[in-house]
C-alpha cells in the first residue's frame, strides 16, 4: 500500500482564520497531500508567558467548524491531551507510531519557518517531517536546504493578534474568519467581541 502523504499544521489557532486555511489548501493541492491534520497546541513553547486568549475547548471547536466543509482536513487533539508545552517533534513521533505507513510533512507559513531551526530537536524533525513552507510572492524567506519544500502562495496577511483587536473593537471580521467561526466567537463573547464584528 502506498504511503499516505499527510500535512501537519500546528498552532494556537487563537482564533483560526482564512490565512491558516489558505496556507493548508494551497500546499495540500500543490503537493498532492492526502489529508491535512490541524493540531491546536495546548501551550506553544514560544508563547509560554502569553497563554492563548480563550480555552482549549473553544479553540478546538473553532478549528473543527472552520475545517468541516473541506475534504481531507482533519482535527487532532493530541497536543491538547498532553501536559506542558506542545513540542512538534514529540507529536510527530507519536503520530508516526500510530500510523507507520504515513509520510508526514510540516506545513508552515514563512514567518513561522524562520524560527524552525530553534525548535526542539530541529534536525530530527526536518528528517521525520520535511516541511512545506508557504511563501508570499516576492518574499525572501528561503532557508538553506529547505528550498525544495517552498511554495509561493497568494498571501492573506492576517495577524491573529490584530484579528483579536478587531474583534474586541467590534470591527467587521467576516473577510478574515469563516462565518460559522465568527458566529461562534460572537455568541460566546470570545475576545470580548461585539456584534459589529459580524
Amino acid at each position: 500500500m502506498a504511503n499516505h502523504l499527510i500535512g501537519f499544521l500546528g498552532g494556537t489557532f487563537d482564533p483560526i482564520h482564512f490565512g491558516h486555511l489558505n496556507l493548508a489548501l494551497e500546499i495540500a493541492e500543490r503537493k498532492g497531500l492526502d489529508k491535512v491534520l490541524f493540531c491546536p497546541a495546548k501551550i506553544s513553547p514560544f508563547k509560554q508567558d502569553a497563554p492563548a486568549s480563550v480555552s482549549t475547548d473553544h479553540r478546538l471547536k473553532m478549528v473543527e467548524m472552520a475545517i468541516a466543509p473541506i475534504k481531507g482536513f482533519e482535527l487532532s487533539d493530541i497536543e491538547l491531551k498532553r501536559e506542558g508545552p506542545s513540542y512538534t517533534i514529540d507529536t510527530i513521533r507519536t503520530l508516526q507510531e500510530e500510523n507507520p505507513g504515513a509520510e508526514y510533512h510540516l506545513i508552515l507559513g514563512g514567518d513561522v519557518a524562520t524560527t524552525l531551526l530553534q525548535w526542539k530537536e530541529a534536525a530530527a524533525l526536518l528528517k521525520l517531517a520535511p516541511p512545506y513552507i508557504g511563501k508570499r510572492p516576492g518574499s525572501e524567506v528561503s532557508i538553506p536546504g529547505l528550498e525544495v519544500g517552498e511554495v509561493t502562495i497568494p498571501g492573506f496577511d492576517i495577524s491573529s493578534t490584530a484579528l483579536r483587536e478587531r474583534l474586541k473593537a467590534g470591527l467587521y471580521c467576516g473577510h478574515l474568519i469563516p462565518q460559522p467561526v465568527l458566529d461562534y466567537i460572537c455568541s460566546h463573547r470570545l475576545y470580548s467581541s461585539v456584534d459589529g464584528a459580524k
